[in-house]
């Protein structure tokens, strides 16, 4: 009984040694300087800012109206924020108009980005140089449409900026928070410093105007268009670059039922393409694509919160079964994933809310597990998750 327990879970183990392992490689890599950013012409280019908002009535007429302030730091005739409102009331409508932003209504018998995005790019398909991708909640910093400019004239043709926190109110938004930052600096930092694709975040996203209008058409994705999109370009050697200085205020999700909803939609997105890609993948990595097949590889990677349990649940299983092996590796395991998070979180934050984050752990991974039985529904429908209006 303990060599078939033995066997059933040793792939198990070398599965989360392997991720933690490429998890802290990522972490130390994002500390690695970067090449300096070279401009190759100095003219301003016209961005058309895309902005999905799916019953988001409480909180899009304050983004609008913070996001149309970047008239006074970009010039006005060239960038134009278009909502495309799907099920917004008309009187939301109204006062997004007032604001100078443009209204692209959508109605559809099953609601995506996807579909809706398509729908903007195929009204808005003249004149722009090159396309951002905000979510509802998002509001761009200030000078954010300078410096994508300056990716966009260095020749860059796709570039995934920083969403920043904007919320911490509740336990769960300080941990949500804390999850981006840390996917963020490994996956997005650390994979470019390597020489690799950064992952897309779905918002704070700038394409060349074609490269976005070709991409998107081809894209079917239900939830996750992001991870859909990310191997379209990487499939076509199309390199994303990551900008920690172009920043966005993304607002976290402050309930936990949130965050397993949120969660679902994305796991789901994320094994699905991984299942239909990997073949794939060794055939493109057989010719030279390395940049396709670690995008790929990067899907294969578990639950950030499920995770650590996972891991101390098999070193408690090799102590009962006195599996001296299953202790070591689980041990290597857990220090490879922990350092990878200090390397990469920052340690001043980390101090002041010890106590926060160590009650709210039980609890997040909790809901990452319960996360894991709502995939089978986020393949069928999008999953929403409503964001409130909160006043910094």
């Amino acid at each position: 009984m303990k060599t078939l327990l033995e066997i059933l879970i040793a792939p198990v183990l070398i599965y989360l040694i392997m991720s933690a392992l490429y998890q802290f490689v990522l972490a130390v890599a994002s500390h690695v300087k970067g090449r300096q950013l070279q401009t190759r012409s100095y003219g301003l280019a016209r961005f058309l800012v895309l902005v999905p908002a799916y019953k988001e009535d409480r909180i899009i007429k304050a983004t609008v109206a913070k996001n149309m302030t970047q008239r006074y730091e970009y010039p006005r005739e060239q960038f134009d924020v278009v909502v495309i409102a799907d099920q917004l009331k008309e009187e939301t409508k109204k006062s997004i108009l007032s604001t100078g932003a443009k209204v692209h209504s959508v109605a559809f018998e099953k609601s995506t980005k996807v579909k809706s995005l398509q729908s903007a790019i195929t009204q808005y398909h003249q004149g722009y140089d090159a396309v951002v991708v905000l979510d509802a909640d998002n509001v761009m910093e200030k000078g954010f449409l300078f410096k994508a400019n300056r990716w966009i004239q260095s020749g860059a043709r796709a570039i995934q900026g920083l969403r920043k926190a904007a919320n911490s109110n509740t336990s769960t938004a300080l941990m949500d928070g804390l999850s981006e930052t840390a996917n963020t600096e490994m996956l997005c930092k650390g994979a470019n410093r390597l020489g690799f694709s950064s992952k897309l975040s779905g918002s704070a996203m700038i394409f060349d105007f074609n490269l976005f209008q070709e991409t998107i058409n081809r894209c079917e994705a239900i939830g996750g268009f992001d991870k859909e999109m990310e191997l379209l370009l990487t499939r076509q050697k199309e390199y994303i670059h990551y900008s920690g200085d172009m920043v966005v205020l993304d607002q976290k999700v402050t309930s936990t039922e949130a965050f397993t909803k949120q969660r679902g939609r994305w796991l789901e997105a994320q094994y699905s393409f991984f299942k239909k890609s990997f073949g794939e993948s060794l055939r493109h990595l057989a010719k030279g694509n390395a940049d396709f097949f670690h995008k790929v590889m990067q899907l294969a990677l578990p639950p950030r919160a499920v995770a650590p349990f996972a891991i101390l649940f098999i070193g408690l299983l090799g102590v009962l079964l006195s599996a001296n092996w299953m202790m070591l590796f689980s041990a290597i395991a857990f220090v490879a994933l922990m350092s990878s998070y200090l390397l990469v979180l920052p340690m001043v934050s980390l101090f002041k809310q010890s106590a926060t984050i160590v009650l709210s752990i039980p609890q997040i991974g909790w809901a990452a597990v319960k996360s894991l039985g709502l995939m089978s529904r986020s393949k069928k429908e999008f999953i929403h998750t409503t964001h409130e209006l909160i006043e910094a």
